[in-house]
């Protein structure tokens, strides 16, 4: 037998960038999804940050800032070793995975 009855389930109705603290949500075709980039890292064992994990929630501008930021940082790190190619437009593209384009 079965029993029917109302039941509430609290559920995330929306969600803010970590940075710039606008809502993750954006509207497509009329529906509410989640967009976002997310930058993590977990450091282990014998690390400064041992047992410290980090999550950020970035929205797109944001992403290309901090991408931008590191790019800018490995060009100073590689600057003057010619064993190493600069950063290009290409930096940090995972080539593994092809984006959809409709």
């Amino acid at each position: 037998m079965k029993i029917y009855g109302k039941q509430y389930v609290e559920t995330i109705i929306d969600s803010v960038r970590d940075v710039c603290g606008e809502s993750l949500m954006v509207d497509v075709n009329g529906h509410k999804i989640e967009e976002a980039g997310k930058l993590n890292a977990q450091w282990g064992f014998g690390s400064k940050e041992d047992g410290t994990c980090y999550h950020l929630d970035l929205c797109e501008g944001c992403f290309k800032v901090a991408l931008s930021a590191l790019k800018e940082h490995r060009r100073s790190i590689v600057m003057f070793d010619e064993s190493q190619e600069l950063p290009d437009e290409s930096f940090g593209i995972d080539k593994s995975k092809v984006p959809f384009k409709p």
